[in-house]
């Protein structure tokens, strides 16, 4: 049976990374979110990252229905958090170099559940109007700018790990896995625009927000280190995140418009976002004067921003 050719489609739903990408390469833009191409192989980095925060997830959802005399030891919320944690690892093999390890990273959850349990972290759940904890939140956020093929107004969505307080104070809450910690690590949230925009959609949703809360966890082959930085993003900042989020989806929107030229309007980048973060995964697709040969090299894929796994394979890539 003939497989259909693929279409093209602009994206319903703009995201965080989505924003990133288009931001940092334009032709990376392209290639992951118009031709929807992701290489072979699922990534370390989001099979533990999605797998830690499910683990994180069902921890807390356990402390946080305790009632009565019962409050979860240790060990129930390390249960709770290992079933979620298998399902969502699944049958995953990490490369053979990486600390990211099916061991490490639960074993790193584990020690993480004992450093900041729940019951009695400084960070707590907002509790919503319905008496739930905010444990895991995500929102979606009609724009007044329409997708250019359904009319719809385009999505801006996203999740993060906990919409609480600290030390009493509103904030959002995420918890990132790395291999390392430090000053470079602390730095790098003073002016990112995830955290802007997860502010900016509570505000939306009526929760006066501008704190995030940043937990490192760095999982390391033979220990773990944790770290939490705190940033604060004034109003000024989070309205110059507002304007730009629309400047940038116009931008997508003209260059949507004008795809047929695509190396006009999604041009190559040749600088720094080339090898940042161990090199780009189209960069074969950069170098090659023909691309298309190596499309075999990648799978077809949709992005689900809102689910814990975002990746979702479709088909190959030819």
């Amino acid at each position: 049976m003939d497989v259909p050719a693929y279409v093209p489609s602009f994206p319903a739903q703009i995201d965080s990374s989505t924003l990133s990408t288009w931001r940092s390469c334009r032709r990376k833009y392209f290639w992951s979110t118009i031709s929807s191409l992701y290489p072979l192989g699922k990534s370390v980095h989001l099979i533990a990252g999605g797998a830690f925060a499910a683990g994180v997830e069902a921890a807390r959802r356990l402390a946080f229905r305790a009632t009565g005399d019962y409050q979860p030891s240790h060990d129930d919320l390390c249960e709770a958090a290992f079933k979620a944690f298998i399902r969502e690892w699944g049958d995953y093999i990490p490369p053979e170099d990486s600390p990211k390890s099916f061991h490490n990273v639960f074993q790193g959850l584990v020690e993480y559940l004992r450093s900041c349990p729940p019951s009695t972290d400084v960070v707590q759940p907002l509790i919503r109007k319905d008496g739930s904890p905010a444990v895991e939140f995500t929102f979606s956020i009609p724009l007044d700018i329409r997708h250019p093929e359904t009319g719809d107004p385009i999505l801006f969505v996203g999740r993060f790990d906990l919409l609480g307080t600290y030390q009493g104070l509103p904030c959002i809450v995420d918890e990132k896995t790395t291999t390392q910690l430090g000053y470079s690590w602390a730095e790098q949230w003073k002016l990112r625009g995830q955290f802007m925009g997860y502010c900016w959609a509570c505000q939306q949703y009526g929760y006066e927000i501008n704190t995030a809360v940043i937990r490192g966890v760095a999982i390391l082959k033979r220990e773990y280190k944790f770290a939490t930085q705190i940033e604060q993003y004034p109003q000024h900042l989070l309205d110059r995140w507002h304007q730009l989020l629309y400047r940038d989806i116009n931008e997508m929107l003209t260059a949507w418009h004008n795809r047929e030229d695509d190396e006009l309007f999604y041009p190559y980048n040749f600088a720094d976002s080339c090898s940042s973060y161990g090199g780009c995964s189209f960069s074969n697709l950069c170098l090659a004067k023909d691309p298309e040969p190596f499309f075999s090299n990648y799978v077809r894929y949709r992005w689900d921003p809102l689910a814990k796994q975002p990746i979702e394979e479709l088909e190959a890539a030819t």
